[in-house]
């Protein structure tokens, strides 16, 4: 009986045991030192050994595993990639010396930048005084475009159906860096200067009169003489006007030089490099009428008897130049 009850002992210690075996295996099977094993053998079929029936592969071979698997799958049911998409199209516009923002606006739409009502708007509504040269412009309700004078005329190249605002911003961009600080005159503002030098760019169809046209106005401007540069009335008549709804008249006193007493509120068109420079380096003379005839050669005289001589010899009437 002793005999009997012995052997059950031990039957039962054994039935112990191995269930505690079987609640262990699965940590065994997956434990470092089973994963070092495999890995360093090289591997990768499952343990069917373990009597927990998981695999002693290493997690780092089953994570490699899953990871190629799911990429095969992904690979296999993602749509085709799109085409990329066309670049958007450009288009290289020279913006010549003397244009003004209502001709820009005109060449622009017609390499289709952008609309010229669009860009027109878009000069006076968008804020661009975070650039140096606007911002220190104020505000000013007699000015018709506060950008006028400062679209540097040059070659650029545009997007087709641009922004407006990015594409005067780029003229702007390259005035900052061809203007800026660069001219200055004792007792006149940058943009007296770039004002000054939008004259000159009008009234001189020849780069080497530029010296001599600008002495005539410097040498006005001192005497307190109106510039009366018809160059001034035609910018009213022909770039204002046509574009203004209500009062087409009511810049006329601040740009027609033949009204305001000085300079024009602001420039009448967009002048180049040559401009600027005369326009800070007069040349040294008494004169203060100047007029130029059909085939470009220039008259100049320091009395208005002399300037009507002049007139006769350009064949202009006296009616429409300098007093």
């Amino acid at each position: 009986m002793k005999q009997f009850l012995a052997m059950l002992t031990v039957l039962a210690v054994c039935l112990s045991l191995s269930a505690c075996s079987k609640n262990d295996g699965s940590s065994e099977s997956s434990s470092p030192a089973s994963s070092a094993a495999v890995s360093e053998t090289g591997s990768s079929e499952p343990d069917t050994s373990s009597s927990s029936g998981v695999s002693s592969v290493s997690s780092a071979a089953v994570a490699s595993s899953k990871e190629t698997s799911s990429q095969k799958q992904s690979a296999s049911s993602a749509p085709a990639s799109p085409s990329q998409p066309e670049k958007a199209q450009t288009v290289r516009v020279v913006i010549p010396e003397g244009y003004t923002l209502s001709q820009i606006g005109d060449r622009l739409e017609a390499n289709g930048v952008c609309k010229k009502s669009e860009l027109l708007s878009t000069a006076n509504s968008y804020d661009f005084s975070y650039y140096s040269l606007i911002g220190k412009l104020g505000s000013n309700a007699n000015r018709c475009y506060k950008l006028e004078g400062y679209l540097f005329p040059d070659t650029y190249e545009f997007y087709k159906d641009m922004k407006p605002q990015d594409a005067l911003g780029k003229m702007l961009r390259n005035a900052e860096s061809k203007i800026g600080g660069s001219y200055s005159y004792s007792g006149m503002t940058t943009d007296q200067i770039v004002t000054l030098a939008s004259i000159i760019e009008k009234e001189s169809g020849n780069v080497n009169e530029m010296a001599k046209v600008s002495s005539v106005f410097h040498n006005r401007l001192k005497a307190g003489m109106k510039l009366q540069a018809d160059v001034t009335v035609i910018y009213v008549e022909k770039y204002l006007k046509p574009n203004l709804t209500g009062d087409i008249n009511r810049y006329n006193s601040y740009y027609n030089t033949r009204k305001c007493p000085a300079l024009p509120v602001g420039a009448i068109c967009n002048p180049g490099k040559a401009a600027l420079n005369a326009a800070v380096n007069p040349a040294n003379t008494d004169y203060l009428y100047f007029a130029a005839d059909s085939s470009g050669n220039y008259y100049y005289a320091k009395t208005y008897e002399e300037h009507k001589q002049n007139l006769n010899k350009a064949g202009i009437i006296e009616g429409g130049s300098m007093q």
